[in-house]
């Protein structure tokens, strides 16, 4: 007998461009993590930092489970499966940073596009669960950016901005390091040239195997590749681009739903509503109207992590 699926949810969060930083935290984000049932799955559109202040449990990235405890945190990359579990009976206190890394990255970089290849490549890479003790500065770093969201004293924002490029070139070395002890450099390096190419170009039409010719591998190799890597088939991952790219549009722009699907790389309509409904659980019509106050959109996202879009 086959196990069951498990069901994927969406969580779209719209960040502050004067900080790239949106954060959830307080007493709020103290709770039993187990409440969301075995073998559910989750993704973002950006990367997720996240601090264990206190408890135990299990992490799971796509089909990876790692054991968490206190003063350990995570660095989750956009569009990465994972869930997070607390040892039964048990609460844990969490707080979580949820980061536009690839438009800070285009801002701080915007003379060195060697470096911001090279910190992008790292920082979108796997999923980490690190120690504190093995990491201080990025644990601190973390900490201090927590503590200026959570007082927001004067120039906090400018004080966030100023702490997180230190914290981006500690993700993106302590990522380099992660994959020389794992051993692992095909799962991620392999398919960076792919992953780089879809980014930049997913409004045009993009070709499997040609993606695979950019990583230097068979297209059989490099579908099996990116399914064991990302958890997702490569057309599901530029779908996926390309919603995210549609979301923004639809919350910032007046532009018809039909021009948007078009600038995104759909070529119908059709094929654009059913996979934005595949991913959101919503129409973009009634995404843009439901999202149009992006205030309450910001109060809302403490429901929208736990229980992600109705599908």
């Amino acid at each position: 007998m086959k196990s069951p699926q498990p069901k994927i949810s969406y969580r779209h969060y719209n960040i502050p461009s004067d900080s790239y930083t949106f954060a959830l935290l307080g007493s709020t984000w103290t709770r039993n993590y187990s409440n969301v049932a075995v073998g559910d799955l989750h993704f973002h559109n950006c990367l997720e930092i996240g601090y264990c202040h206190n408890g135990a449990g299990i992490m799971t990235f796509g089909e990876k489970e790692a054991s968490y405890e206190s003063g350990m945190f995570t660095v989750i990359p956009p569009n990465c499966l994972h869930a997070t579990d607390s040892l039964p009976g048990r609460k844990c206190s969490w707080e979580f940073l949820f980061v536009d890394a690839g438009g800070f990255l285009a801002e701080f970089t915007t003379n060195n596009p060697v470096v911001r290849k090279k910190l992008s490549r790292n920082i979108h890479g796997e999923a980490l669960l690190l120690k504190k003790e093995a990491y201080p500065l990025a644990s601190s770093l973390i900490l201090q950016i927590i503590s200026e969201m959570r007082e927001k004293a004067d120039m906090y924002k400018e004080s966030v901005r100023g702490l997180l490029q230190s914290l981006l070139i500690q993700i993106s070395r302590m990522s380099g390091e992660a994959l020389a002890e794992t051993g692992t450099p095909e799962r991620v390096g392999a398919l960076a040239p792919a992953i780089e190419y879809i980014s930049e170009c997913y409004m045009e039409k993009i070709i499997i195997s040609e993606l695979a010719e950019k990583c230097h591998l068979s297209e059989t190799h490099f579908r099996k590749l990116f399914l064991q890597s990302m958890q997702i088939s490569p057309l599901t991952y530029v779908n996926r681009i390309r919603v995210d790219a549609a979301n923004k549009l639809l919350l910032t722009t007046n532009m018809p739903v039909c021009d948007i699907a078009l600038k995104c790389g759909f070529i119908t309509i059709t094929t654009f509503n059913r996979n934005f409904k595949r991913i959101t659980g919503e129409s973009p019509s009634v995404w843009r109207k439901g999202s149009q106050n992006s205030e309450k959109m910001l109060k809302d996202m403490k429901i929208m992590l736990y229980e992600g879009w109705k599908q």
